[in-house]
């Protein structure tokens, strides 16, 4: 009997795996499902950051010893996601993330179309070989911590995970599209002395509300930090005592609070006491802001958006100072570190993390041969670039020629409440992978 796409992916919508949480429940129901289809599948535990994570690891071998194995095949998908967010917003879900439900050709919640769901239409794919037939390798992995800094996919190439493979298709939302090449990505911490003062006036607390997007298109959001800071910036804020918003730094944030005094100039009535002298913040804010508008000059007609993006994705008090972590998605040319310099004239800035972007030829063998499958299943051939940072960029590190596919529609979809993913890519998606497993691992 065929996988049931849909029951599998309502199973894996209702299996938490956010990503600093870990996804121990997760791998194990991708190892029972790898088993379904007569793969046995192997468990890989890590403490990454004080917390358990998995890599879940199955090989399809050719049925002939002696068949060379050095052009084999990677499939390979992340079944981590980002926090939900507030779940009164997740209201195609009954204001529950992970709950699967239906609405006509679109199933609805976390990790439906970034990305994990896309594993079971790998899975299904390998149901549908004939693998009496395979002469090359197929190896097909689910990875953790993709959303905070690929750390599953970094953990599976040092370990020599690569080896032997050629291929590689990384499962992120393109509604089939085949993504040949996407931008770098880095993230930063921002560190900004604060100093004390004496603040009189009235205490306020102050939620400032924006609207969320995937930090690769920053324009279709709202950045809730950047109105926090021109809130601060507003001559009747006497001191600041609190801040702090975001989540993950790939996320623009929806929401931020802040608590200040906030008073006339001669306004004496209260005394709030001890606070922070926003002024730093707000100054910081702006040449960050300046930075990107001077960025965007340069431009690559391949990405959209074409130039470098940024987003300031999480911020709060620390130790008399004003921590904020921001992201970079340059285009190519444009060096992440140097991008960055003139901030460090207003706060002390560190480089967390940087991964590699992808640049697969228009002309390889495997864009062509998942063209050729687009046409086989008569869905439209579309290849394209993205603009968000993938484990395909690593994976393209280690020498393999790589594509990213999946199911789901990325911009305006991901990382926001409501996240949805089209029930009929599914079935597509998984003959999509058939044919091109077939092209390149059978005889």
């Amino acid at each position: 009997m065929a996988l049931d796409l849909l029951a599998w992916a309502k199973r894996f919508i209702a299996t938490p795996s956010v990503s600093s949480q870990g996804n121990v429940g997760m791998a194990r129901l991708a190892a029972d499902l790898l088993r379904s289809v007569g793969v046995e599948a192997r468990i890989e535990s890590v403490v990454d950051e004080g917390v358990e994570q998995c890599t879940v690891i199955a090989d399809v071998t050719p049925a002939h010893p002696g068949t060379s194995d050095g052009d084999g095949v990677l499939l390979l998908t992340h079944l981590d996601t980002v926090p939900p967010g507030d779940s009164a917003l997740w209201t195609r879900t009954g204001c529950d993330p992970f709950r699967p439900t239906i609405d006509g050709d679109c199933l609805y919640g976390l990790g439906s179309a970034d990305a994990k769901v896309d594993l079971i239409c790998k899975a299904a794919a390998l149901e549908s070989l004939d693998r009496g037939r395979l002469r090359r390798r197929i190896r097909i992995v689910g990875t953790f911590g993709e959303e905070i800094g690929l750390r599953g996919a970094r953990h599976f190439a040092a370990s020599g995970g690569t080896q032997g493979l050629r291929y590689g298709l990384v499962g992120e939302p393109s509604d089939l599209a085949v993504i040949r090449a996407h931008k770098g990505y880095a993230v930063f911490e921002a560190r900004i002395p604060l100093p004390q003062v004496i603040a009189s006036g009235i205490p306020r607390q102050l939620c400032v509300d924006g609207t969320a997007a995937h930090s690769s298109t920053p324009a279709l959001g709202s950045n809730a930090i950047e109105l926090a800071c021109e809130r601060l910036a507003h001559p009747d804020v006497r001191g600041l005592v609190s801040f702090d918003g975001g989540g993950s730094v790939n996320v623009v944030p929806a929401r931020a609070k802040l608590t200040v005094c906030l008073g006339d100039a001669d306004d004496s009535a209260a005394t709030l006491g001890s606070s922070y002298d926003p002024a730093p913040i707000v100054a910081f804010q702006r040449v960050f802001a300046r930075r990107l508008r001077e960025l965007s000059q340069q431009r690559d007609a391949d990405f959209d958006p074409d130039h470098t993006v940024g987003n300031l994705g999480h911020v709060q008090l620390r130790d008399g100072a004003c921590v904020l972590r921001f992201d970079l998605r340059p285009v190519p040319g444009v060096s992440a570190l140097e991008a960055v310099a003139p901030l460090r004239d207003f706060a002390e800035v560190t480089l967390v993390r940087e991964n590699p972007p992808l640049a697969t030829p228009a002309a390889s063998r495997l864009v062509r041969v998942v063209t050729e499958a687009h046409r086989a299943v008569d869905w439209p051939s579309k290849v394209a670039t993205k603009a968000t940072s993938t484990e395909a960029g690593l994976m393209s590190a280690q020498g393999l020629e790589v594509i990213v596919m999946g199911a789901g529609t990325s911009v305006g979809n991901v990382h926001k409440p409501n996240e949805h993913t089209r029930i009929s890519q599914l079935s597509v998606a998984r003959d999509l992978y058939t044919h091109v497993l077939r092209a390149l691992c059978e005889e």
